[in-house]
């Protein structure tokens, strides 16, 4: 599981350095944006059954009380985002 954890780590990194250059050097299309988000969401989907099978392997859990940790952390991300990084003007 560590194996797959660190390839999926370095993919993610992969996919940072493809995102900044295509952001700084060539520039956002439509088409490049589309291509850049699927394969985002090609890296980060097993981030997360492998992250509650690593969890559940280290820690000693209950996975129902994992995913609720998981899920509210998720929902403040989405309601209280602006807290975190509104630019001042």
């Amino acid at each position: 599981m560590n194996t797959c954890l660190n390839i999926i780590w370095f993919g993610t990194s992969c996919l940072a350095t493809a995102w900044l250059t295509y952001v700084w050097l060539v520039g956002l299309t439509g088409t490049s944006l589309f291509i850049l988000g699927a394969i985002t969401g090609l890296v980060f989907a097993p981030i997360f059954p492998l992250s509650f099978a690593f969890f559940n392997q280290r820690l000693n859990v209950k996975p129902m009380l994992l995913g609720f940790l998981l899920c509210g952390t998720a929902l403040g991300a989405m309601t209280l985002n602006k807290i975190a990084g509104k630019p001042y003007k």
